[in-house]
């Protein structure tokens, strides 16, 4: 008896961890349109450029990061943080598209989702920014909110957790729409004291 408990155990864990939600995490594999934009092939554009992989200017640089956020309801996304990975360099013949593994290199197919489990229909969101410029990992509050410059979201979309040992392609983002980057507006803070700097200037001008 005494040796069958660790093993319960044990398989209790297994079975615990099997059961989790996974997810293909990656904007190269789909196999359908891209839901929003016929053209927009689920890519990742520049500021300002139309969501299309024809005429667009999609992403490149390796500075550049996604990260999947999760949640049972649009209302609670969370971000997964093992998912972090890098866009493709900047001499990328395939731009737009965020490589195949994460920050530890660790291949980003799949990735769990702690608290998701198979079956589950969840909500999701893949934010974009520039990780280099914000600290790199050297700075523990790098995340996509705390970023400055240009960075961006896709909308959020819907992601049924396929049961474990189902076929690759049900694992895949396909209501992943495509996105461009955007530069934040300056703050109203910001925007008052350039109203300042204004007032002041034309007065020692006169």
């Amino acid at each position: 008896m005494k040796k069958l408990i660790p093993l319960l155990i044990l398989l209790g864990g297994a079975v615990s961890g099997f059961s989790q939600g996974q997810v293909t995490f990656r904007n190269s594999v789909q196999a359908t349109a891209d839901p929003l934009n016929p053209n927009g092939a689920h890519w990742v554009y520049n500021v300002g450029s139309p969501i299309d992989s024809t005429a667009g200017s999609a992403l490149k640089g390796s500075q550049y990061v996604a990260e999947l956020y999760v949640g049972t309801s649009a209302g609670s996304l969370s971000p997964v943080t093992d998912s972090i990975s890098r866009f493709r360099g900047s001499t990328t013949t395939n731009p737009g598209r965020w490589g195949n593994a994460n920050l530890a290199n660790i291949s980003n197919d799949p990735v769990t989702m702690p608290g998701i489990l198979s079956g589950q229909t969840v909500f999701m969101q893949v934010a974009v920014w520039d990780y280099d410029a914000n600290g790199g990992a050297g700075n523990v509050n790098n995340t996509y909110g705390n970023a400055t410059g240009a960075k961006g979201a896709s909308l959020v979309f819907t992601y049924k957790v396929p049961a474990l040992g189902d076929p690759p392609p049900t694992f895949v983002m396909e209501n992943l729409g495509g996105f461009a980057l955007a530069v934040p507006e300056p703050s109203a803070i910001a925007l008052g004291l350039m109203g300042v700097a204004g007032l002041l200037f034309i007065r020692r001008r006169k």
